[in-house]
């Protein structure tokens, strides 16, 4: 009797351990899992059809994983979400800083000391390390300055 009663406790238990059918993962969850494209140049995407997918550059699906058990996903995207993927990549790319161009007039510039706010001489000094010909701090407050030659 004791045995029985301790036995249906323990497979309560474990059922409780066991995760629902309708259970939802979360994408932080599922992405660390997933693998990557070897070459860096992929990306992660959760599609309307709740599927975490990688691809790599070329939109070949890497690696996949179900956010939830509703969904029927497949490895290989819909027509659908494929073209939700390469819009999100296309504006990803779209917001991504580019490196400007140097121009005639950046190579004219100069380092100048002056143009350094600095809090004391120790300040300038350690800027000869970055090309800079600075010794002293011309206070303008006690805690502000401009370097000087």
């Amino acid at each position: 009797m004791k045995f029985s009663i301790a036995f249906s406790f323990m497979s309560a238990g474990l059922v409780a351990a066991v995760p629902s059918a309708n259970q939802i993962r979360s994408v932080n969850d599922v992405l660390p899992n997933l693998k990557r494209d070897a070459s860096g140049a992929g990306f992660a995407h959760l599609g309307s059809d709740n599927v975490v997918r990688t691809f790599d550059k070329n939109f070949n699906v890497v690696d996949f994983a179900k956010l939830d058990d509703r969904s029927a996903a497949a490895k290989d995207p819909s027509a659908d979400v494929l073209a939700e993927a390469k819009l999100a990549k296309s504006k990803a790319v779209e917001q991504t800083s580019k490196p400007r161009k140097i121009t005639p007039l950046d190579a004219r510039q100069e380092k100048s000391c002056p143009s350094q706010s600095c809090p004391d001489d120790s300040y300038c000094k350690g800027l000869s390390i970055y090309g800079y010909d600075c010794s002293t701090c011309y206070s303008v407050t006690h805690t502000v300055g401009n370097c000087q030659a």
